[in-house]
Formats: structure tokens, C-alpha cells, sequence
């Protein structure tokens, strides 16, 4: 297994192509400049420009390698990321982490957001929880920028000639896939960062926001890691608040929102419980949380207004209507629009057109194309969700079939197997089918089987009863 660098330990001496994982989670790659990164060795990148047709092949069973091979048929990556064998310097547990060498953001633009937030190449532990950021090389490309980077963190230990190598053959691999007309003089050269935030900060640039921005970002981050540290101590809570009342504002309560889904999506359920009661806190306390505990207040007053006898047409006047009032009209409609996703399909777009063909206030005109546009931007904020969540579920079938025990695996990741592991299953289940490869599809039914006892298990009585009789 590989060298891991641990906290007060000296470095290794040589790249022993492993990984070295910083103990402690957090989702900021500026949070773990006191801390060793995590390392792997980086799959070249001809290596993983042939993954699509099967880089998962050598990790599985020799005679199920051609049905098992990781295709991620709900996603569809120009270069799909490689596996990296972690062993959790905390507890001792074992993991494939994915590894990405190159990111095409024009081929795949659902990774943008994964890559804006510092997302790619992390590494967390299924058992304990702790992780942080492999260092290991990436390339971006953002065709619609012309802009080609490569970050190359320092403890990457590569040197000048080693890294011109490995940045030329990453290029050649990224140009090998392009259609020659998209293939420009910019990604002859590449930029090169040293730093992860180098690399975001100029990727983030594009989208408008300034360093000064994400500065401001990572100093709400800080300030809730502390909040969450004081604990009880509602006095002391309340003097750092005070202090740093210029960063308690809308967006400060929207990046707590944020942390507290990722910390339940993890399942730290102490950890959850802190930000519940922090964020709970200073709704009561500060002046942006009283401002914005009023908005909610009004958002619930506009929920309940809509029921299942609400027709299309209703829903559309009603978030007209509050589009109309401003700034806080205009959230409670998005509110709106993200509670009752259901009604606003094809059909209601349809309505809004013919509404807005027939207005010739400018007002409303205006209103109807902001929320058309917000409907649009609410569904590919959703699809990237979808995307990610089915590539997460991806990494953990990946994990079962490659561990020796599948049962073990299995029960391992059980607060991981939902409806979307079943489907992504099912889909690979397919797809060995289509493939011939009998062997494959049925170890995958096997391991479906199992995946469905599981997750039956954590049913309550009346709902097993029901799926019993359903099936």
C-alpha cells in the first residue's frame, strides 16, 4: 500500500506513486495549506483518453472485465476519470478515489461546478470521514474562454523537464479527441499554476467574480468553521458574530446553507446538528438572518397557496406577480419554481410563451423572460446535480465490484445505496447484456439482489409490507 505523509511525520523521501491524505475533511483546497495533501500518482494521459472503452478493466475480475467496465452511461465524460487506491491515514480503511487528469469543459460542462468549488480530485473516507485534495496534476479546458491551464501541485515533487513532458503529452491526448476545427493555437500553450486557488481564481474570473470575491467567500468559510467551534457558548457565538458582522449577509446564510446539505449528504450527524443550531442562532441574532427569516416566512406563506388543483396558468400568475415586486419578490418566485418543479415542464413553458407573445407591457414582458430564463437556469443547476450524484454512485459500484468481499462492500456503503445506485445498476446491468457479457451481467444481478435486501432493510415495517406485495 502506498507511503502516507501524516501530520508531524517528515516527508517522503521518494514518490512511491501512492496517496497522502491530510487527516480532517474540508471543502476549501485553502483550508489545507497547514496540512499534507493527499497524493496519487497520476494515470498518464493516453491512459485515461482510452478509460471510456474500459480503464477499469485491470481493477476487475479478469473474466468480467468486459461487462463491468465503468461506461457511467448517465454520464457521458470525454475523459472519465481513473481510480486511485487511498488507505485513510485516520482509521486505516481502504478506498478508490476518483482521479481526473483532464477536464474538457466544453465537451462536459456539467464538471464546471465540481471544478469551480475545488471539488475535483478529493478524496474522502466512506468509513471515518476524513479527507482532503490529491495532489495530483489536472488540465482545464474552457473552450469558450481559449483558455488552457494546467495546475502541477508542489508536492506533485515533478521537475521543469518532467512536468514540460507531462503537460505536452497531456495536450497531444486533449487535441487527440477534438475535431480538428476545434483545435486552436492557445492550447499550444498551456498555462501553468502552482496553486489550486491560482488555478480557481482564473476560472471563477471568467464567470465575473473577482479574487476580492472568493476572498470574501473563504472568510465566511472560516468565520462558520469558528461559529461552529464555539459550540454552546452563545456569548462568546454572538461576540465573533459582532466582530464580523460584514460578512453576515444573504450570501454568507446561502454558503451555511450549502454546508450544512454536504455535511447531510455525508451523513455527520453531530456535525449537521452544530450548523442546524448555528444557523438557527443567528436567524435570531443578526440582522441579515432576522431579514432572512422573514423572507422565509413569506416563501412557506406562498408554498401553501399551491396545492394539487393548481393549474399552470395560476402558477404562472402567481410568480409573476411576485417577480414583479423586486428583489425579494423575485426570491420567494424562485422559491416557488424550485418547490413545484413538477408544473413547470414543457407544457407550462409552452403557456408562458403564448403569455409573453400576447403582453405589450414591458413590465410583465420583461418579468416573463427572467423567469423563463430562471427555469431554464434551475434546470441545468438540477441536471449537474443529477450528473454529479450518478458519478458519486458510479465511484461506489466501482468500489464493490472491486473489493474482495462484495457482501462486506456492500454493507459498507449502505447509507449510499438509494434509487439512483439501483439505476446506475440496473443501467450496467444493460449495458453487460447488450454486450454479451454474461458473466458480468450476472454478477451485476447478484449484486442488485443484495443492493435490494439492503436497502428493504432500512425500511419500516408497513413499507416492507407494501413491497412485498408490490413485487
Amino acid at each position: 500500500m502506498s507511503e502516507i505523509w501524516t501530520p508531524g511525520s517528515p516527508p517522503p523521501t521518494q514518490s512511491s506513486g501512492g496517496i497522502e491524505l491530510p487527516k480532517g475533511f474540508s471543502t476549501s483546497r485553502r483550508d489545507q495549506q497547514s496540512q499534507p495533501d493527499a497524493e496519487a500518482e497520476a494515470p498518464t494521459p493516453d491512459d485515461q483518453a482510452v478509460a471510456q472503452d474500459g480503464a477499469e478493466e485491470a481493477a476487475q475480475p479478469e473474466d468480467a472485465a468486459q461487462g463491468e467496465q465503468s461506461q457511467q452511461p448517465e454520464i457521458d465524460l470525454l475523459f472519465p476519470p481513473s481510480g486511485a487506491q487511498v488507505t485513510c491515514p485516520s482509521c486505516g480503511a481502504a478506498y478508490t478515489a476518483a482521479v481526473f487528469t483532464i477536464v474538457d469543459l466544453g465537451a462536459n460542462p456539467e464538471l464546471k461546478g465540481l471544478v469551480l468549488a475545488g471539488q475535483i480530485n478529493t478524496a474522502v473516507c466512506n468509513a471515518c470521514g476524513a479527507g482532503g485534495p490529491l495532489s495530483v496534476p489536472l488540465m482545464v479546458h474552457d473552450p469558450e474562454h481559449e483558455f488552457l491551464g494546467v495546475v502541477v501541485p508542489g508536492q506533485a515533487r515533478l521537475d521543469d523537464m518532467q512536468t514540460q513532458k507531462m503537460i505536452g503529452e497531456m495536450s497531444q491526448a486533449l487535441m487527440a479527441r477534438l475535431p480538428s476545427d476545434q483545435r486552436k493555437g492557445y492550447m499550444f500553450q498551456a498555462q501553468q499554476f502552482f496553486e489550486w486557488d491560482s488555478l480557481i481564481e482564473k476560472l471563477w474570473g471568467f464567470e465575473g467574480v473577482t479574487p476580492e470575491m472568493l476572498r470574501r467567500r473563504r472568510e465566511q468559510s472560516e468565520l462558520i468553521g469558528n461559529l461552529v467551534r464555539l459550540g454552546s457558548d452563545e456569548s462568546a457565538m454572538k461576540m465573533v458574530a459582532d466582530r464580523n458582522k460584514t460578512l453576515i449577509d444573504s450570501s454568507f446564510f446561502v454558503l451555511l446553507g450549502q454546508v450544512i446539505n454536504a455535511v447531510a449528504a455525508e451523513g455527520q450527524t453531530e456535525q449537521h446538528e452544530a450548523l442546524v443550531s448555528l444557523r438557527s442562532s443567528l436567524l435570531e441574532t443578526t440582522e441579515a438572518g432576522q431579514e432572512l427569516k422573514a423572507l422565509e416566512e413569506r416563501v412557506q406563506e406562498a408554498l401553501s397557496r399551491i396545492g394539487p388543483n393548481t393549474t399552470r396558468e395560476q402558477l404562472l400568475s402567481q410568480l409573476l406577480s411576485y417577480w414583479q415586486e423586486g428583489e425579494n419578490g423575485e426570491a420567494v418566485a424562485t422559491a416557488i419554481l424550485n418547490a413545484a418543479a413538477g408544473l413547470t415542464d414543457y407544457q407550462f413553458l409552452l403557456g408562458l410563451a403564448d403569455r409573453l407573445e400576447n403582453s405589450t407591457d414591458p413590465e410583465e414582458r420583461a418579468a416573463l423572460i427572467a423567469i423563463r430564463e430562471r427555469i431554464v437556469e434551475i434546470g441545468e443547476q438540477r441536471s449537474q446535480s443529477q450528473q454529479a450524484a450518478a458519478q458519486q454512485v458510479q465511484a461506489v459500484l466501482q468500489e464493490v465490484l472491486q473489493a474482495p468481499d462484495t457482501d462486506a462492500a456492500l454493507k459498507e456503503n449502505a447509507d449510499q445505496i438509494n434509487e439512483m445506485f439501483l439505476a446506475v445498476l440496473a443501467s450496467n446491468i444493460r449495458q453487460a447484456e447488450q454486450n454479451r457479457a454474461t458473466f458480468a451481467a450476472q454478477r451485476l444481478r447478484t449484486i442488485y439482489e443484495k443492493a435490494v435486501a439492503i436497502l428493504e432493510e432500512q425500511m419500516p415495517p408497513e413499507m416492507k409490507l407494501l413491497n412485498r406485495l408490490l413485487s
